[in-house]
């Protein structure tokens, strides 16, 4: 009696299990269906966000051409070149720094004619909400407006005084850190590619 009990048991279990099998396997197969289906179209979204990236950051170009970034900076992972009537006019790097919670990808525009910073626009961050999360808004991106491309920023915890300083973020010194050395390995590639124009 008690070796018909054992069997019942073991029956129910290999149900069980071969019904929890199937279950996930059905719903493996079906969100690997969707995530199919959706790809392409987040594809798309991602790629006319970083056009809408290149605009604000440049927004003086007409036409946006993708380099192949040839350079050795491991931050820097791209390089586009904004024209104007045709001409080279600004370039724009889309570089990841580590910051405190993970990398902050982001965009870092220059002028070619006046040799400063257009913009810096914040692509993807997993900052800390309320501190470097914070490095997303605009008033941040606003302090690097204008800057000279020709020497390093330094970050100050005070109001900035000089042209190559840049407030950091209050309780947020990793985070805003990690932009400053962002766009300033953008500065250096720009000024060894693009100096003395």
């Amino acid at each position: 009696m008690a070796g018909e009990g054992v069997k019942l048991m073991e029956h129910k279990v290999i149900k069980l299990t071969v019904f929890l099998l199937l279950v996930t396997g059905i719903s493996g197969l079906a969100i690997g269906y969707v995530n199919g289906i959706t790809a392409p179209a987040i594809e798309i979204q991602k790629e006319e966000s970083l056009r809408q990236g290149y605009r604000e950051v440049y927004p003086d170009g007409d036409e946006y051409a993708i380099l192949d970034y040839d350079g050795s900076d491991s931050v820097i992972t791209g390089l586009v070149v904004a024209r104007r009537a045709g001409a080279d006019s600004g370039a724009i790097y889309t570089v990841s720094p580590k910051g405190y919670g993970g990398a902050v990808e982001l965009l870092v525009g220059f002028d070619l004619a006046a040799n400063r910073i257009s913009g810096v626009k914040i692509l993807t961050q997993s900052e800390t909400p309320g501190l470097g999360a914070n490095c997303s808004q605009p008033w941040f991106a606003d302090r690097f407006l204008g800057k000279s491309a020709e020497g390093a920023l330094a970050l100050v915890k005070t109001a900035a005084q000089g042209d190559n300083q840049v407030q950091a973020i209050t309780a947020a010194t990793v985070t805003s850190t990690a932009v400053v050395d962002g766009v300033n390995a953008a500065r250096a590639d720009f000024a060894s590619r693009y100096g003395g124009r």
